[in-house]
């Protein structure tokens, strides 16, 4: 469709800048969808080294479970003879630095130094009171100030007897708190108020780690947990940006230029529509209706057409259903119902002439062709009438029994034109009642050539008589096919036959030329 040079300016840099808007959305909703899924990724990955470091460090100390207590306290034995039981099982265990027996709350045996007198309540009051079965604390032995974990299992019920497994910790974090960068800059073991940070081989109280850790978690077995300390989930995911970029620009640039293209197709065509009714450029055209029985013109059925300030003509086919997507067939109908009762003047003052509208499903949402009606043509006091077409082809179920009642009061014929190509036709002449059926200028077409369309038309006219619901028969253009209407008294009929469609104004010295000298020749049906 052709613009002028301000207005294909104007829409170009319309349509660039909504492509260019949708398409800065589509990266950041592209890039914001990718941040959010990677940060999920990597926080899952944070909690995973949690768990696994949770799950190897139960592992450490649950072989300790299954060591008797029993062979340790029979009757006769001391430490010499007991400790090489001991050092049997933490050779066997492998991880532990020594395993002490504790009697009667007393430390009496070690595998690691043999006899020794101790008092388990003052040497460990957090294990002895059952405060907990793990602590952390600094072995007294050796050279070096070593940090241990201590494991206390006790006798069954019996809590004044039991064994203490004592784990080189500071060695094994080596492997069990391993950090894993990016994701875990540093894990560390909590036991109570105490812990232990990877690489740093000395227990510090838990009041000074001031860091928030980004995954706290806790074993289900014994009394510790694990802090994760580093950069959190989203932070990781922001870092991560440049690598998204790549193929997000590409889909935000591929959006923009589907964007573009498709507004060159659609927007830009809805806009030559609204101007077109500002600047009045639509001509409403109008087509005799004839009755069948005696010639008369009784009527006209209006249509639209456009004729753009550059003197080229718009095809209906094109504007309407254009108008119909953008919601611009509303404002179109009423420029038409405003452009006719301007023209009353021109038409027969008398109730038994009538106009026909074709008017759109959607004007029928919450009465607006109702208000339209009476505001428009009613105010204008018509002493002609109005005849409103609905075709078949549209949604007709809108229509509510609210609305054809109120337009039937007011006086206003309701058709449904096309009839018998669309779909549910027998449903709308319940639903709707209407006054006047037009067969679709493709069963007229067919008469005389087509045996089975001529067979549905015989079919329409037969059941719009039975229902007493007047006939009007479109595209009439041979006297053959007027003739076989007019046989079945089929009550109107319309087409080139009679008139081409014309200019509104036009119509009054078409209608004085028509009654002078053709409407004599329509000779009666035998």
């Amino acid at each position: 469709m052709p613009f002028s040079q301000i207005s294909f300016a104007k829409y170009h840099y319309y349509r660039l800048a909504l492509a260019v808007a949708i398409g800065l959305l589509t990266l950041i909703l592209t890039l914001g969808i990718r941040i959010y899924e990677q940060t999920r990724v990597i926080s899952q990955d944070q909690q995973r080294i949690a768990r696994h470091t949770i799950q190897k460090l139960e592992a450490l100390l649950q072989p300790a479970n299954a060591v008797p207590f029993a062979p340790l306290i029979q009757p006769g034995q001391n430490c010499l003879s007991q400790q090489p039981t001991l050092q049997r099982m933490v050779s066997l265990l492998q991880t532990l630095r020594a395993i002490a027996l504790v009697r009667d709350d007393k430390i009496l045996c070690s595998s690691l130094i043999g006899s020794v007198s101790y008092d388990f309540n003052q040497l460990l009051p957090q294990l002895a009171l059952g405060a907990s079965h793990l602590q952390l604390r600094t072995s007294t032995h050796g050279a070096d100030s070593i940090p241990t974990l201590v494991l206390w299992h006790p006798d069954g019920s019996d809590k004044d007897n039991g064994l203490l497994f004592v784990y080189n910790i500071g060695v094994l974090t080596n492997f069990l708190l391993e950090p894993q960068p990016p994701y875990a800059q540093s894990i560390v073991l909590n036991v109570l108020d105490k812990s232990l940070e990877y690489g740093k081989n000395q227990i510090t109280p838990r009041i000074d780690m001031t860091q928030t850790p980004i995954v706290f978690t806790r074993s289900g077995i014994y009394d510790f947990s694990v802090s994760i300390y580093g950069d959190d989930a989203s932070t990781l995911a922001w870092r991560e940006l440049l690598t998204h970029l790549p193929l997000s620009l590409l889909i935000s640039l591929l959006t923009a230029f589907a964007i573009y293209l498709l507004s060159g197709s659609r927007i830009s065509l809805a806009y030559p529509i609204s101007q077109a009714i500002s600047h009045r450029e639509f001509q409403v055209y109008c087509q005799p209706i004839i009755n069948s029985a005696d010639g008369r013109c009784v009527g006209i059925e209006t249509l639209m057409r456009w004729k753009n300030h550059r003197e080229e003509w718009i095809s209906p086919d094109v504007f309407i259903p254009l108008a119909e997507q953008h919601g611009l067939i509303i404002p179109l109908t009423r420029y038409l119902i405003k452009q006719v009762v301007e023209k009353l003047a021109l038409f027969p003052a008398r109730s038994d002439f009538y106009i026909s509208i074709n008017v759109a499903a959607q004007h029928f949402n919450e009465m607006v062709i109702v208000d339209d009606i009476r505001q428009l043509w009613l105010s204008a006091e018509p002493r002609l009438s109005l005849m409103l077409e609905l075709t078949e082809r549209t949604h007709l179920q809108e229509l509510t029994t609210e609305q054809i009642s109120e337009l039937k009061e007011m006086g206003i014929m309701l058709a449904i034109d096309d009839f018998g190509t669309g779909h549910s036709s027998l449903s709308y002449l319940k639903t709707l009642t209407p006054d006047v059926l037009k067969i679709d200028q493709a069963f007229t077409a067919s008469i005389g050539t087509d045996a089975i369309n001529a067979t549905v038309t015989d079919t329409i006219i037969t059941l719009a008589q039975r229902l007493k619901v007047k006939l009007i028969a479109e595209g009439v253009e041979t006297l053959e096919q007027a003739d076989y209407m007019r046989k079945r008294k089929v009550d109107a009929l319309q087409g080139y036959y009679f008139s081409r469609p014309m200019p509104i104004d036009i119509f009054p010295s078409w209608l004085e030329h028509y009654e002078k000298d053709e409407m004599n020749a329509f000779s009666p049906v035998i």
